[in-house]
């Protein structure tokens, strides 16, 4: 049955990618904030958007398998991006099983995490675009669902007491099913990202009435971000508008330099009610405050014990549930909020090392691109933007390895490499 249901699936999947592989790309960039969905599959329980990316891995082989047996003639070139760096991180990942007490566990953590989320959400749209029209497929996928996520935010506030509690966006269910996840940090994160997708489409339009419809989505998704009272979308959100206005005005920034000082003066003032309404909830929320640092302490005891290659790949749970002071107080163990935490008690200095050569590359590469083709194809800044606060926000949150934070990147470096295809290197 199992055999059946897999063939089943991946038919219409094959098909798609066989002839119109742009929807394939638009679907799979579509489902990337749907976690809350899954399906039980060969026994295993798998999100709707991982479930879509593994099909979409699948099929797309099995169409390269295809070419190559019965069309031996046509040249077929493979792309590679972020190779050296992310192999990096691969082996200290299979490095830190030598320390896991259950290497299979660890193995399967790296297959279904690391090596699926390179497959589907890095090499597969890196070898599928080729044009710019291509991408936009692809962004269009995510603008969408991100409209989507906030329509749902905005709707939550429908049911919630204004006056007596302290209402905020938040995910809602459709028949008991939370297709976004329940936590509102959730829909912080794929909002910041979501948000400055807008702007990218507005950059490639040339039409005025849509460009102002876009710019006024572009608002009410940031603060429909805000609105969920995610400190660390707060956080995120400041960083990006910060560098964007910075990047956009610092030809005027000596001759304007009062007029953006009085300006964000006042937006402070504006924000005030929404500041108030923060603090209200902080009072409240100091046992969160508390977890985290609690999960910060344990991954650095876990480090000190092991150091170099840390306690294995996908141990971080089994680390919280062995802390006597976390089950007793929390409960249920939780996965580490935040990246750092997670990869230095997981794979040790190693880990941590390899990791911050892949964001270094990364950093390199948008600096470059927007310095060299920003002013030639502005869209690249606010791609770019999103794609730096979807990595940003997983100092503080669980997301790290998924497809709404990865896609995005990739889709920041191939803009980049279609606008040196299109302006030359330098």
């Amino acid at each position: 049955m199992i055999t059946i249901n897999f063939i089943l699936s991946l038919i219409p999947a094959i098909v798609v990618y066989g002839l119109a592989p742009n929807f394939g790309l638009f679907l799979l960039s579509f489902s990337t904030p749907i976690i809350g969905l899954s399906f039980d599959f060969a026994g295993l329980n798998i999100p709707f958007s991982d479930l879509l990316a593994f099909l979409s891995v699948f099929a797309w082989f099995v169409i390269i398998i295809y070419r190559l047996i019965f069309r031996p003639r046509e040249r077929i070139k493979l792309k590679f991006p972020l190779l050296f760096p992310f192999f990096c991180f691969l082996i200290a990942a299979f490095l830190s099983l030598l320390n896991h007490p259950n290497p299979g566990a660890g193995l399967y953590y790296i297959v279904r995490w690391l090596i699926l989320l390179y497959a589907a959400f890095i090499f597969l749209p890196y070898n599928l675009i080729k044009k710019e029209k291509d991408l936009k497929w692809a962004i269009w996928g995510l603008a969408i669902s991100a409209f989507l996520v906030m329509a749902s935010g905005w709707l939550s506030l429908l049911g919630q007491d204004w006056h007596n509690s302290f209402f905020r966006l938040k995910s809602i269910s459709f028949f008991g099913v939370y297709p976004f996840g329940e936590n509102h940090n959730l829909i912080a994160e794929f909002l910041s990202i979501g948000a400055f997708v807008w702007l990218v489409l507005k950059e490639w339009t040339k039409s005025p009435r849509l460009k102002k419809i876009y710019k006024s989505i572009f608002v009410v998704m940031l603060l429909a971000a805000v609105m969920t009272f995610s400190r660390a979308a707060w956080i995120t959100i400041i960083l990006q508008l910060g560098i964007y206005l910075l990047w956009k005005q610092r030809r005027y920034l000596k001759k304007q330099g009062g007029l953006i000082i009085l300006a964000v003066f006042t937006l402070i003032l504006i924000m005030t009610p929404i500041f108030w309404r923060m603090k209200i909830l902080q009072e409240s929320n100091i046992s969160s405050t508390e977890n985290r640092i609690l999960l910060t302490e344990i991954a650095y005891k876990n480090w000190q014990d092991k150091p170099i290659l840390g306690q294995g790949v996908g141990q971080f749970t089994n680390l919280v549930s062995d802390n006597l002071r976390f089950t007793a107080k929390y409960g249920e163990p939780l996965d580490s909020h935040g990246f750092l935490q997670k990869i230095i008690a997981e794979m040790g200095i190693l880990g941590l090392i390899s990791w911050l050569f892949l964001l270094a590359v990364l950093a390199k590469e948008a600096i470059i691109g927007i310095k060299r083709y920003g002013d030639r194809s502005p869209w690249l800044l606010p791609l770019w933007i999103a794609a730096g606060g979807s990595i940003f926000f997983q100092l503080f949150n669980t997301s790290y390895y998924k497809g709404k934070v990865w896609l995005i990147v990739s889709l920041a470096l191939i803009a980049t490499e279609l606008a040196r295809k299109k302006y030359g290197k330098n």
